[in-house]
């Protein structure tokens, strides 16, 4: 049975399609080192579901007259004018308050790392801060906001990380956590880049200065791809230095040779910077990118079933 059209375009503000990565952030941090209580799992997934969906309305109502003369943005429901952007700032204020009040009465860390989250997110599209509006910034708050909050989020649903500082393996939890971060940091920024360059004439004629407004789509994509080859070399070097305490290399081997074909083949396509490129890879990643994230979630969640011994 098709979905009503208003239904449908309610859904649609959510931009899931967008924000699964930082979805799989959030999941790949509940699993890494241990794995959460159901009960405070399902809290802190519907809070943290709940906060992306609001800072991707906020965006969409601050950028919707943007929207409607970028080809690849223009049929976005604030923009098409399906839903009100009066409806859109109404939905992103309920989605706020459950969202960090449900953090707050779970942990003071989820609540902290959550509103974090929500600051750097609001603070991307919302003037007068604009991050998205400032070259190189853009990059790293997404970076940040997309990949290493998300996952720290996921690491407290345990929770992993304490104030015991005295304790060693309080440390070394820490340490890991950092180790494991960095990878994920990488490749958002590297997302972020494709996302800019894909955007890029619509963002100079809205005189939106991107990374690679300002740099141009050659360098953004050299950036880029410096930044994937660094994350998927960093955990083998972990593991030669003997940086981690977990023996994950055999099983990252795994996941690297099924990967790096899918990896050079995308490297490559990225090399034509032209709009119609980029939206056909962007439409090729929402249709393929659901089933490989949920594979790989997949796998981390079984490899760490077997390390731990079932």
């Amino acid at each position: 049975m098709p979905m009503p059209r208003k239904l449908r375009a309610y859904v649609k503000l959510l931009r899931f399609d967008s924000w699964q990565a930082w979805l799989f952030n959030f999941l790949l941090g509940c699993i890494l080192f241990e794995l959460p209580a159901i009960e405070r799992f399902a809290v802190v997934l519907v809070a943290f579901l709940l906060a992306a969906s609001a800072v991707f309305i906020l965006n969409q109502y601050f950028d919707y007259e943007n929207d409607r003369s970028n080809s690849l943005k223009k049929d976005l429901p604030i923009a098409s004018g399906e839903v009100t952007p009066r409806t859109a700032l109404t939905l992103f204020f309920v989605f706020t308050s459950i969202s960090l009040t449900s953090a707050f009465l779970t942990d003071i860390s989820v609540f902290l790392l959550l509103l974090a989250f929500m600051l750097l997110g609001i603070g991307y599209s919302t003037p007068p801060v604009c991050f998205k509006s400032r070259a190189g910034l853009d990059v790293v708050v997404c970076g940040v906001g997309a990949g290493v909050l998300p996952f720290l989020i996921g690491v407290q649903s345990v929770p992993l990380l304490t104030l015991e500082l005295e304790y060693y393996w309080i440390v070394r939890r820490y340490q890991d956590v950092f180790f494991a971060v960095m990878p994920i940091f990488l490749i958002q920024c590297a997302g972020q880049i494709y996302q800019v360059v894909g955007d890029c004439e619509a963002d100079a004629l809205a005189e939106i200065n991107t990374f690679a407004v300002k740099y141009g789509k050659k360098t953004a994509l050299r950036f880029a791809t410096v930044s994937l080859l660094v994350t998927i070399t960093l955990p083998i070097i972990y593991e030669l230095l003997n940086l981690s305490l977990i023996p994950f290399l055999e099983w990252y081997l795994v996941a690297f040779a099924c990967l790096v074909p899918c990896l050079l083949y995308f490297m490559k396509r990225t090399q034509d910077a032209s709009a119609k490129n980029f939206k056909k890879l962007r439409d090729f990643a929402r249709r393929a990118g659901t089933g490989i994230l949920l594979i790989l979630i997949l796998y981390v969640f079984v490899v760490r079933l077997v390390l731990k011994g079932f």
